[in-house]
């Protein structure tokens, strides 16, 4: 009698504390584990389905964001060509100007994050209407002095960034792209 108990016990407790699968208002389906994390039901089609020969559930995939931004941009336009963020930094890519044989944008950042920032890498690519590439280049827009505090961008801190100098031909219009690739904190 004992053993049975102890046996109807076991089973009850295996299945209070089994994996569960809810189904939300928008028609997901998500999977609660007994250890309080939780995750997506992958949607699969019908004939996918008979296909699927684990008993697990499939798990959906998040989609990478491409962090690479382009635009347009004439050189007698008074407008930033665009605004590049990451970890809580802005860079603002301003206003083109040609100058010599040189394509000049001006920049600036401000700092919303908690912590310093010591140096900030773009990759920028110029291109022509065609999207015939021009020129790509990274250039440190921001970069502190070494060992000294004083250089750092700090928190809620707004400052001119160095200016982009490339050698391009000079046209009406460009296709700029840019993106972030380096972002270092103290």
């Amino acid at each position: 009698m004992y053993k049975a108990i102890s046996l109807l016990t076991i089973l009850a407790a295996s299945t209070v504390m089994a994996d569960q699968t809810v189904t939300l208002n928008d028609g997901r389906q998500v999977i609660l584990n007994d250890n309080f994390t939780w995750q997506y039901v992958a949607q699969t089609s019908p004939d996918k389905a008979e296909s699927l020969t684990s008993d697990k559930p499939q798990l959906a995939a998040i989609p990478l964001i491409d962090k690479k931004i382009g635009s347009m941009v004439k050189l007698d336009s008074n407008h930033p060509i665009m605004q590049l963020s990451d970890s809580g930094v802005d860079v603002l890519l301003g206003a083109p100007s040609y100058v010599g044989s040189k394509l000049i944008i001006p920049t600036s950042i401000t700092n919303q994050s908690l912590n310093s920032v010591i140096l900030i890498e773009i990759e920028i690519e110029v291109s022509g209407i065609d999207k015939k590439v021009f020129t790509k280049k990274s250039v440190k827009i921001w970069q502190s002095i070494k060992r000294m505090p004083d250089t750092y961008l700090r928190p809620q801190q707004m400052e001119q960034g160095k200016d982009i100098e490339l050698e391009v031909v000079k046209q009406d219009q460009y296709l700029i792209s840019a993106n972030i690739t380096s972002l270092i904190n103290r």
